[in-house]
Parts: structure tokens; C-alpha cells; sequence
């Protein structure tokens, strides 16, 4: 199991919760970096995405530990394959996308210390914008080990704003490691909203709700709601899925 969560380099400034709002270290003020949903995206080779979708619901029948309601997963083999991306003593986490807008959405990481995901270790969300659909495209290789499909919509997007919190030690920890080079001070306790790198993605999106859950025979089992799954690049739109069925994501509609 391989999970990129996209990196950035951005700046930011300390949240409205605190009584100044004067810019950290690296930081360039942002008003806000959403993560409410809202709106829909359009357009989607005849198809729409709207609310909060996780990403591990794709193995909630082959391993278990996913709650399907919140996404909140404490499965020991997924907190191990993602534990690069989680702070030291995650009991349980959450990874999902959220759209925000017609245009916008946005990715969403929250670590816990325990089990019923309540008692939070660190958040991050990463902001993208100026999502544009242009041509559909088909005569993809269909993966039959990730249950991709032969078609897809050209997709393009901005990474415009972060927004992250330590909320103890352990995870301000995580939050100056995951963003090492982009010169951010993180204090724990304090949320920060940030600037991000402007930075282009091209991707390759395919939303559907069939075969998309792993079981534990192997092979997959329906979903009934909408699956997004994508595959991008920072320099041109992917021309195809990888042969083995590597380098994208797929996230569940909760």
C-alpha cells in the first residue's frame, strides 16, 4: 500500500483563536483554508462529486478497522503502511478529501492518541483551487489489481493553502518534520493558516460506484456510493494508469 500525500511549500500565519495575529517564521498570511464541504464539482465524464470522501474505506472488508461512517481507522496494517504520514503514537487517523466548491477542495489528515478517534495528535489540511475539467478521454488499461476502469477526465488543480495544528508535542513534531524546507515554526497548540506553493497538478479522475472495495478473497466487492479515483503528475496530464495499478489514490464517498 503506497499513499502520496502531496507535499507542499508554503507559508502561513498564526489562526484567529489566538489574540495576535502576527506572521510566524516563513509564514505569508492567508485569510482561510477551508475544509467545510460545499458545492459540487461537475462535469466528471457524466458524473459529480460533492461531500467528504476517505480514503481508507477501500479496505474496510479486506483488513476491518474502518469505521464506514467516519472514516476513523485504527487497523494496525494501515496505521503501519502509513505511518510516515502519521506523528509517533497515532492510535487512529482519518484521510480524506473534501470538497469545498465548484472549483476547490481540499485534503484532510487528523492523527489520534486514541482508538475512537477523539483525542487528536495533529491535523493538516491542504487546500486545492481552480479545479478545470477539460477533455474526457478513454481507451485507458483497465488495472484489474486496483479495479481501474478504461476511462478518465482530464483534470487540473492549484495547491493554494494549508492549515495545520499540533495540538500536543508529538504531533508539532510531525507537522515541522512534514514540512521541512518551507522554514514554518510550529507551536503546539496553535493552528496556522498558510500559503501554500501555487504549485499545478494534471490528473487523471474516474468516479464510479461499483467494484471498488478489497476483499478479503482477493478480489472486490460493491460500493454503492461515489468512488474518486485519481492519478497526477506536476509536469503533464498521465496518459494512462500505471500498468501495475501504482501511483494513485482512490477516495470513498462517507
Amino acid at each position: 500500500m503506497i499513499v502520496g500525500i502531496m507535499t507542499f511549500i508554503g507559508s502561513c500565519k498564526k489562526s484567529e483563536d489566538k489574540t495576535t495575529a502576527t506572521s510566524s517564521t516563513g509564514c505569508q498570511a492567508v485569510s482561510a483554508c477551508s475544509s467545510t464541504a460545499s458545492g459540487t464539482i461537475t462535469g466528471l465524464d457524466n458524473a459529480s462529486l460533492s461531500g467528504t470522501l476517505n480514503l481508507t474505506t477501500k479496505w474496510t472488508n479486506s483488513l476491518g478497522g474502518v469505521d464506514n461512517s467516519t472514516g476513523c481507522t485504527t487497523n494496525s496494517t494501515l496505521l503501519s503502511s502509513f505511518g510516515s504520514n502519521l506523528p509517533s503514537g497515532t492510535a487512529a487517523f482519518t484521510l480524506q478529501r473534501v470538497i469545498t466548491s465548484s472549483s476547490s477542495f481540499a485534503q484532510v489528515t487528523k492523527s489520534y492518541s486514541d482508538t475512537a478517534c477523539s483525542s487528536e495528535l495533529a491535523s493538516l489540511v491542504i487546500g486545492f483551487s481552480d479545479v478545470s475539467l477539460s477533455d474526457n478521454v478513454t481507451g485507458l488499461t483497465a488495472s484489474t489489481s486496483n479495479d481501474l476502469g478504461t476511462n478518465a477526465t482530464k483534470a487540473s488543480f492549484k495547491e493554494s493553502c494549508l492549515k495545520g495544528k499540533g495540538t500536543t508535542d508529538a504531533g508539532t513534531t510531525w507537522l515541522t518534520s512534514y514540512t521541512t524546507g518551507s522554514s514554518i515554526t510550529w507551536t503546539t497548540g496553535e493552528e496556522q493558516i498558510c500559503s501554500s506553493s501555487q504549485a499545478v497538478k494534471y490528473a487523471l479522475w474516474h468516479v464510479d460506484n461499483s467494484s471498488k472495495i478489497q476483499n478479503s478473497s482477493g478480489g472486490y466487492d460493491n460500493y454503492t456510493k461515489n468512488v474518486w479515483d485519481e492519478m497526477s503528475s506536476s509536469s503533464s496530464y498521465p496518459t494512462d494508469w500505471n500498468a501495475d495499478g501504482s501511483g494513485f489514490s482512490s477516495f470513498f464517498e462517507l
